[in-house]
């Protein structure tokens, strides 16, 4: 039977595999090996809800992990809080298991703690502690906790030296994996690697001379390079010790510059009449408070202040204050107000985006509910680029015409994404068109397109196309397993 040697990297991206591929042998092989798949993420483009979609084969309004990063956190904080037994048991590792595969799980992003399996786990959680299953699987490798980087930016003075830690902490990652991966017994196996998406979010407007805040050559312009430098080196040598497993090389989501420009959802929703402002003849502080925080941020984007900022951020009641610059509803009436903008997606000035509809204060102002939905999609629909006249927006829908399952209402009532190069932004009384003013701190943002890179699998695929929800199913099927497992997604093997 078959065995399967799964290795998947946050935010390997296909357009950089195909831009790097003189400097990737190994990923460049594989791609050569494997059929043309184009993997698709999922909404919202985010590591904590694609992952646990990756391991369920569900859609995140089944599992319930909508969860977004905060650039402002000091660590790892809510993140480090999530409960994995929304999947536990439900993974496709445990349905392997469940069907007389012998597993070995390396790293799961969330899998922590490790929980009984067919073989091997070995968890760590994101502050570091370290899992496994059977535990003696800690004393073989001689560890009680591994060494772990804070998603949170170093700062500039230490950025080098965080790459750096990254780098050696993915070796150490990746030497565990082939000692256990040799020592242990498998049919199929799972090894995670993570730092890559912190690296390009922190390092694009280094790598990227189309990047509008690309200072040219520095110490910084080689880290990304190395980083999948790093990797192809790691995932050709899993590879080579296991010649005749079916290879699966994957990442949850692309990466690529983050919007450099801001389409300003809630002004577009205050003019609609359906966002309320403090601001009156009476009360000017909310029309004075926007523009002068606009100011303020300009100034701080301008000269790059943005990582004196965050350090100020870290200093306890500051750290609200910091934020409330990039996100706030200080100057909006949440009690007349019927429609604003979420921040489900955090303060990223992502593409993505939703609009939530405030139902009890649709009564006050005479509304109906669907009445305000299509308000919205129709008033997103008809937003356009001044200088070109092109629409803002490439789709906006109902939350329903997207997802279903017993976690829908963690989505805002309508969703949309904006076109390329475009962000959202919280402010009012602001021009249409602005700046995304974490740029600096964080240049590097998620892209839709994933990698699915699938070698020596000796059967021909249904399709091309493909989503996260795919995976699970289509690893199953490699393994030849049969069940009624209740995916979203389908495998993509005839």
């Amino acid at each position: 039977m078959p065995r399967v040697l799964m290795i998947g990297i946050d935010s390997l991206a296909p357009t950089l595999l195909s831009e790097l591929q003189a400097d990737l042998p190994t990923f460049s092989q594989l791609r050569r090996q494997s059929p043309p798949l184009r993997l698709t993420s999922i909404f919202p483009i985010d590591s904590i809800p694609a992952w646990a979609t990756i391991f369920t084969g569900l859609n995140p309004a089944k599992h319930g992990l909508i969860y977004s990063f905060d650039v402002f956190e000091a660590n790892w904080g809510a993140i480090s809080k999530i409960d994995s037994s929304v999947f536990r048991g439900r993974t496709f590792w445990d349905y392997a298991g469940q069907g007389g595969k012998k597993v070995c799980i390396l790293f799961p992003l969330l899998a922590y703690p490790a929980w009984p399996v067919n073989g091997v786990m070995l968890s760590r959680s994101l502050t570091g502690a370290g899992d496994a299953w059977p535990r003696r699987i800690l004393d073989e490798q001689n560890l009680s906790r591994f060494e772990t980087l804070s998603g949170r930016h170093p700062g500039r003075r230490r950025l080098l030296e965080y790459a750096q830690r990254a780098e050696k902490i993915t070796e150490k990652e990746a030497a565990i994996a082939s000692t256990i991966l040799s020592r242990h017994e498998w049919d199929l196996a799972f090894v995670f690697f993570g730092y890559l998406d912190i690296i390009q979010h922190f390092f694009w407007r280094y790598f990227d001379p189309s990047d509008p805040t690309y200072p040219g050559p520095t110490p910084f312009q080689n880290v990304i390079r190395e980083f999948y430098i790093l990797l192809d080196r790691i995932v050709g040598e899993l590879v080579n010790l296991h010649p005749d497993s079916i290879v699966v090389v994957f990442s949850d989501h692309g990466h690529g510059m983050r919007p450099p420009r801001t389409v300003n959802i809630n002004e577009c929703l205050r003019e609609a009449g359906l966002l309320c402002s403090r601001n009156g003849v009476v009360n000017p502080a909310p029309y004075l408070l926007e523009n002068i925080k606009r100011v303020v941020l300009d100034f701080i984007h301008r000269f790059e202040l943005d990582h004196w900022m965050l350090e100020v951020s870290r200093r306890g009641i500051l750290s609200s204050v910091t934020k409330s610059l990039y996100m706030s509803r200080a100057t909006i009436d949440m009690e007349r107000t019927v429609a604003c903008l979420s921040s489900f997606a955090g303060p990223k000035s992502y593409p993505y985006g939703g609009v939530e509809i405030i139902r009890e204060n649709l009564k006050k102002r005479g509304m109906e509910y669907e009445e305000v939905r299509s308000r919205v999609i129709h008033l997103l629909s008809q937003l356009k680029e001044p200088e070109t006249g092109r629409p803002l927006v490439e789709w906006a829908c109902r939350r329903e015409d997207l997802y279903s399952g017993s976690y829908l209402d963690l989505y805002p009532d309508v969703l949309f994404e904006l076109r390329e190069g475009y962000g959202v932004y919280w402010g009012i009384h602001t021009p249409l068109i602005g700046t995304a003013y974490e740029h600096n701190l964080a240049p590097g943002g998620h892209r839709k397109e994933a990698v699915f890179l699938l070698s020596n699998a000796g059967r021909p695929v249904s399709r091309y196309e493909m989503t996260l929800e795919d995976i699970a199913p289509t690893v199953l099927d490699l393994l030849g397993l049969e069940g009624d497992w209740h995916f979203d997604g389908c495998s993509i093997l005839i």
